[in-house]
């Protein structure tokens, strides 16, 4: 048994990270921004914490190292971009406190800026990405509209805008206050997004890839209605990927699959997806193949992912 702490757990990826941490017989705690009466997972774990918000970074980190002395925490899982953010600018704190389940720094680095994740993996040569406008092209307005606008760091779809060609003033007024700051700007592609769980051991460098396409998502990106499937093109080239970014552990990349199914790599988010259940439920156990990658050993070998429609509901529980 070991004692794991798993961050965030009012998350979409929380239920599942849990239950399968605790059929694989480990004591779990809980921390989350709201209180214990606001959030259903709270009830799910041995010990709840509430923390301090993330932007409060070293109240943040110190509360968890901390929560980790206090209850003798072995790993850490944490579940959203901001707190392995923090996190990752904080790794020599967690030394001899707890092992940090999420990918390396300079990985971390590259994974949550989209402009270095697309010219590393154009470096690489290994799969199609996104262009993204110079300012060159910006300044002579040498541009397809649609144009989309994203905060290079951006999470959840948080700050994105798509300009039309009658907004091309408000674009150019745009690209002006955000020049050479953090904002990249593209063409608009339409199409499905596909989001894929990716795990990969670097230390074995076996990896497993599982993709679905998006059906019905909300506003900001999660996945509410999805086809699993297989394609063997796609996993191979989500494996090169993870090899090229050096992933460990479990992260989830975003593609857009346009009318003539070309594939565009948008992104990599270096957590579990809200979705990795999607994945747990087609066929394979991503967290505890997570979870092994820091304990030592290979990662879970793939039985049959199995292609399946899957949709979530919410429901409603009393907690107080």
């Amino acid at each position: 048994m070991k004692r794991i702490l798993v961050t965030a757990i009012g998350s979409m990826s929380a239920d599942i990270v849990i239950k399968t941490l605790h059929r694989n017989g480990h004591y779990v705690v809980g921390t989350d921004i709201f209180p214990k009466e606001w959030v259903v997972d709270a009830r799910n774990v041995e010990m709840f914490y509430n923390v301090p918000r993330v932007d409060e970074e070293a109240r943040y980190v110190n509360r968890l190292i901390e929560i980790c002395l206090e209850q003798k925490i072995d790993y850490v899982i944490p579940l959203t971009d901001v707190e392995i953010d923090a996190l990752n600018a904080h790794r020599s704190e967690f030394e001899n406190v707890a092992v940090l389940c999420m990918a390396g720094y300079e990985t971390i680095c590259i994974c949550r800026d989209k402009g270095k994740t697309a010219e590393c993996l154009r470096q690489k040569a290994v799969c199609h990405t996104v262009p993204i406008y110079s300012d060159e092209e910006m300044e002579n307005r040498s541009v397809a509209f649609p144009v989309v606008a994203k905060p290079v760091d951006g999470r959840s779809s948080q700050g994105v805008r798509i300009y039309q060609e009658q907004e091309a003033e408000e674009l150019q007024s745009f690209f002006g206050r955000m020049r050479g700051g953090r904002y990249l700007f593209q063409p608009y592609i339409e199409g499905y997004i596909i989001t894929v769980d990716v795990v990969r051991n670097r230390n074995t460098n076996q990896c497993v890839a599982a993709a679905r396409r998006e059906l019905l998502r909300t506003s900001n990106g999660a996945g509410l209605s999805v086809q699993v499937f297989r394609d063997l093109a796609l996993e191979q080239t989500c494996m090169d990927i993870a090899g090229a970014l050096d992933i460990h552990g479990c992260v989830n990349f975003e593609f857009i699959e346009t009318e003539d199914q070309t594939r565009y790599f948008l992104e990599c988010n270096p957590r579990f997806s809200g979705g990795v259940e999607f994945s747990v439920l087609a066929g394979y156990d991503f967290v505890t193949s997570h979870l092994r990658c820091f304990a030592g050993g290979g990662i879970e070998i793939p039985g049959c992912i199995q292609e399946h429609y899957i949709a979530r509901k919410y429901e409603e529980y009393i907690i107080g």
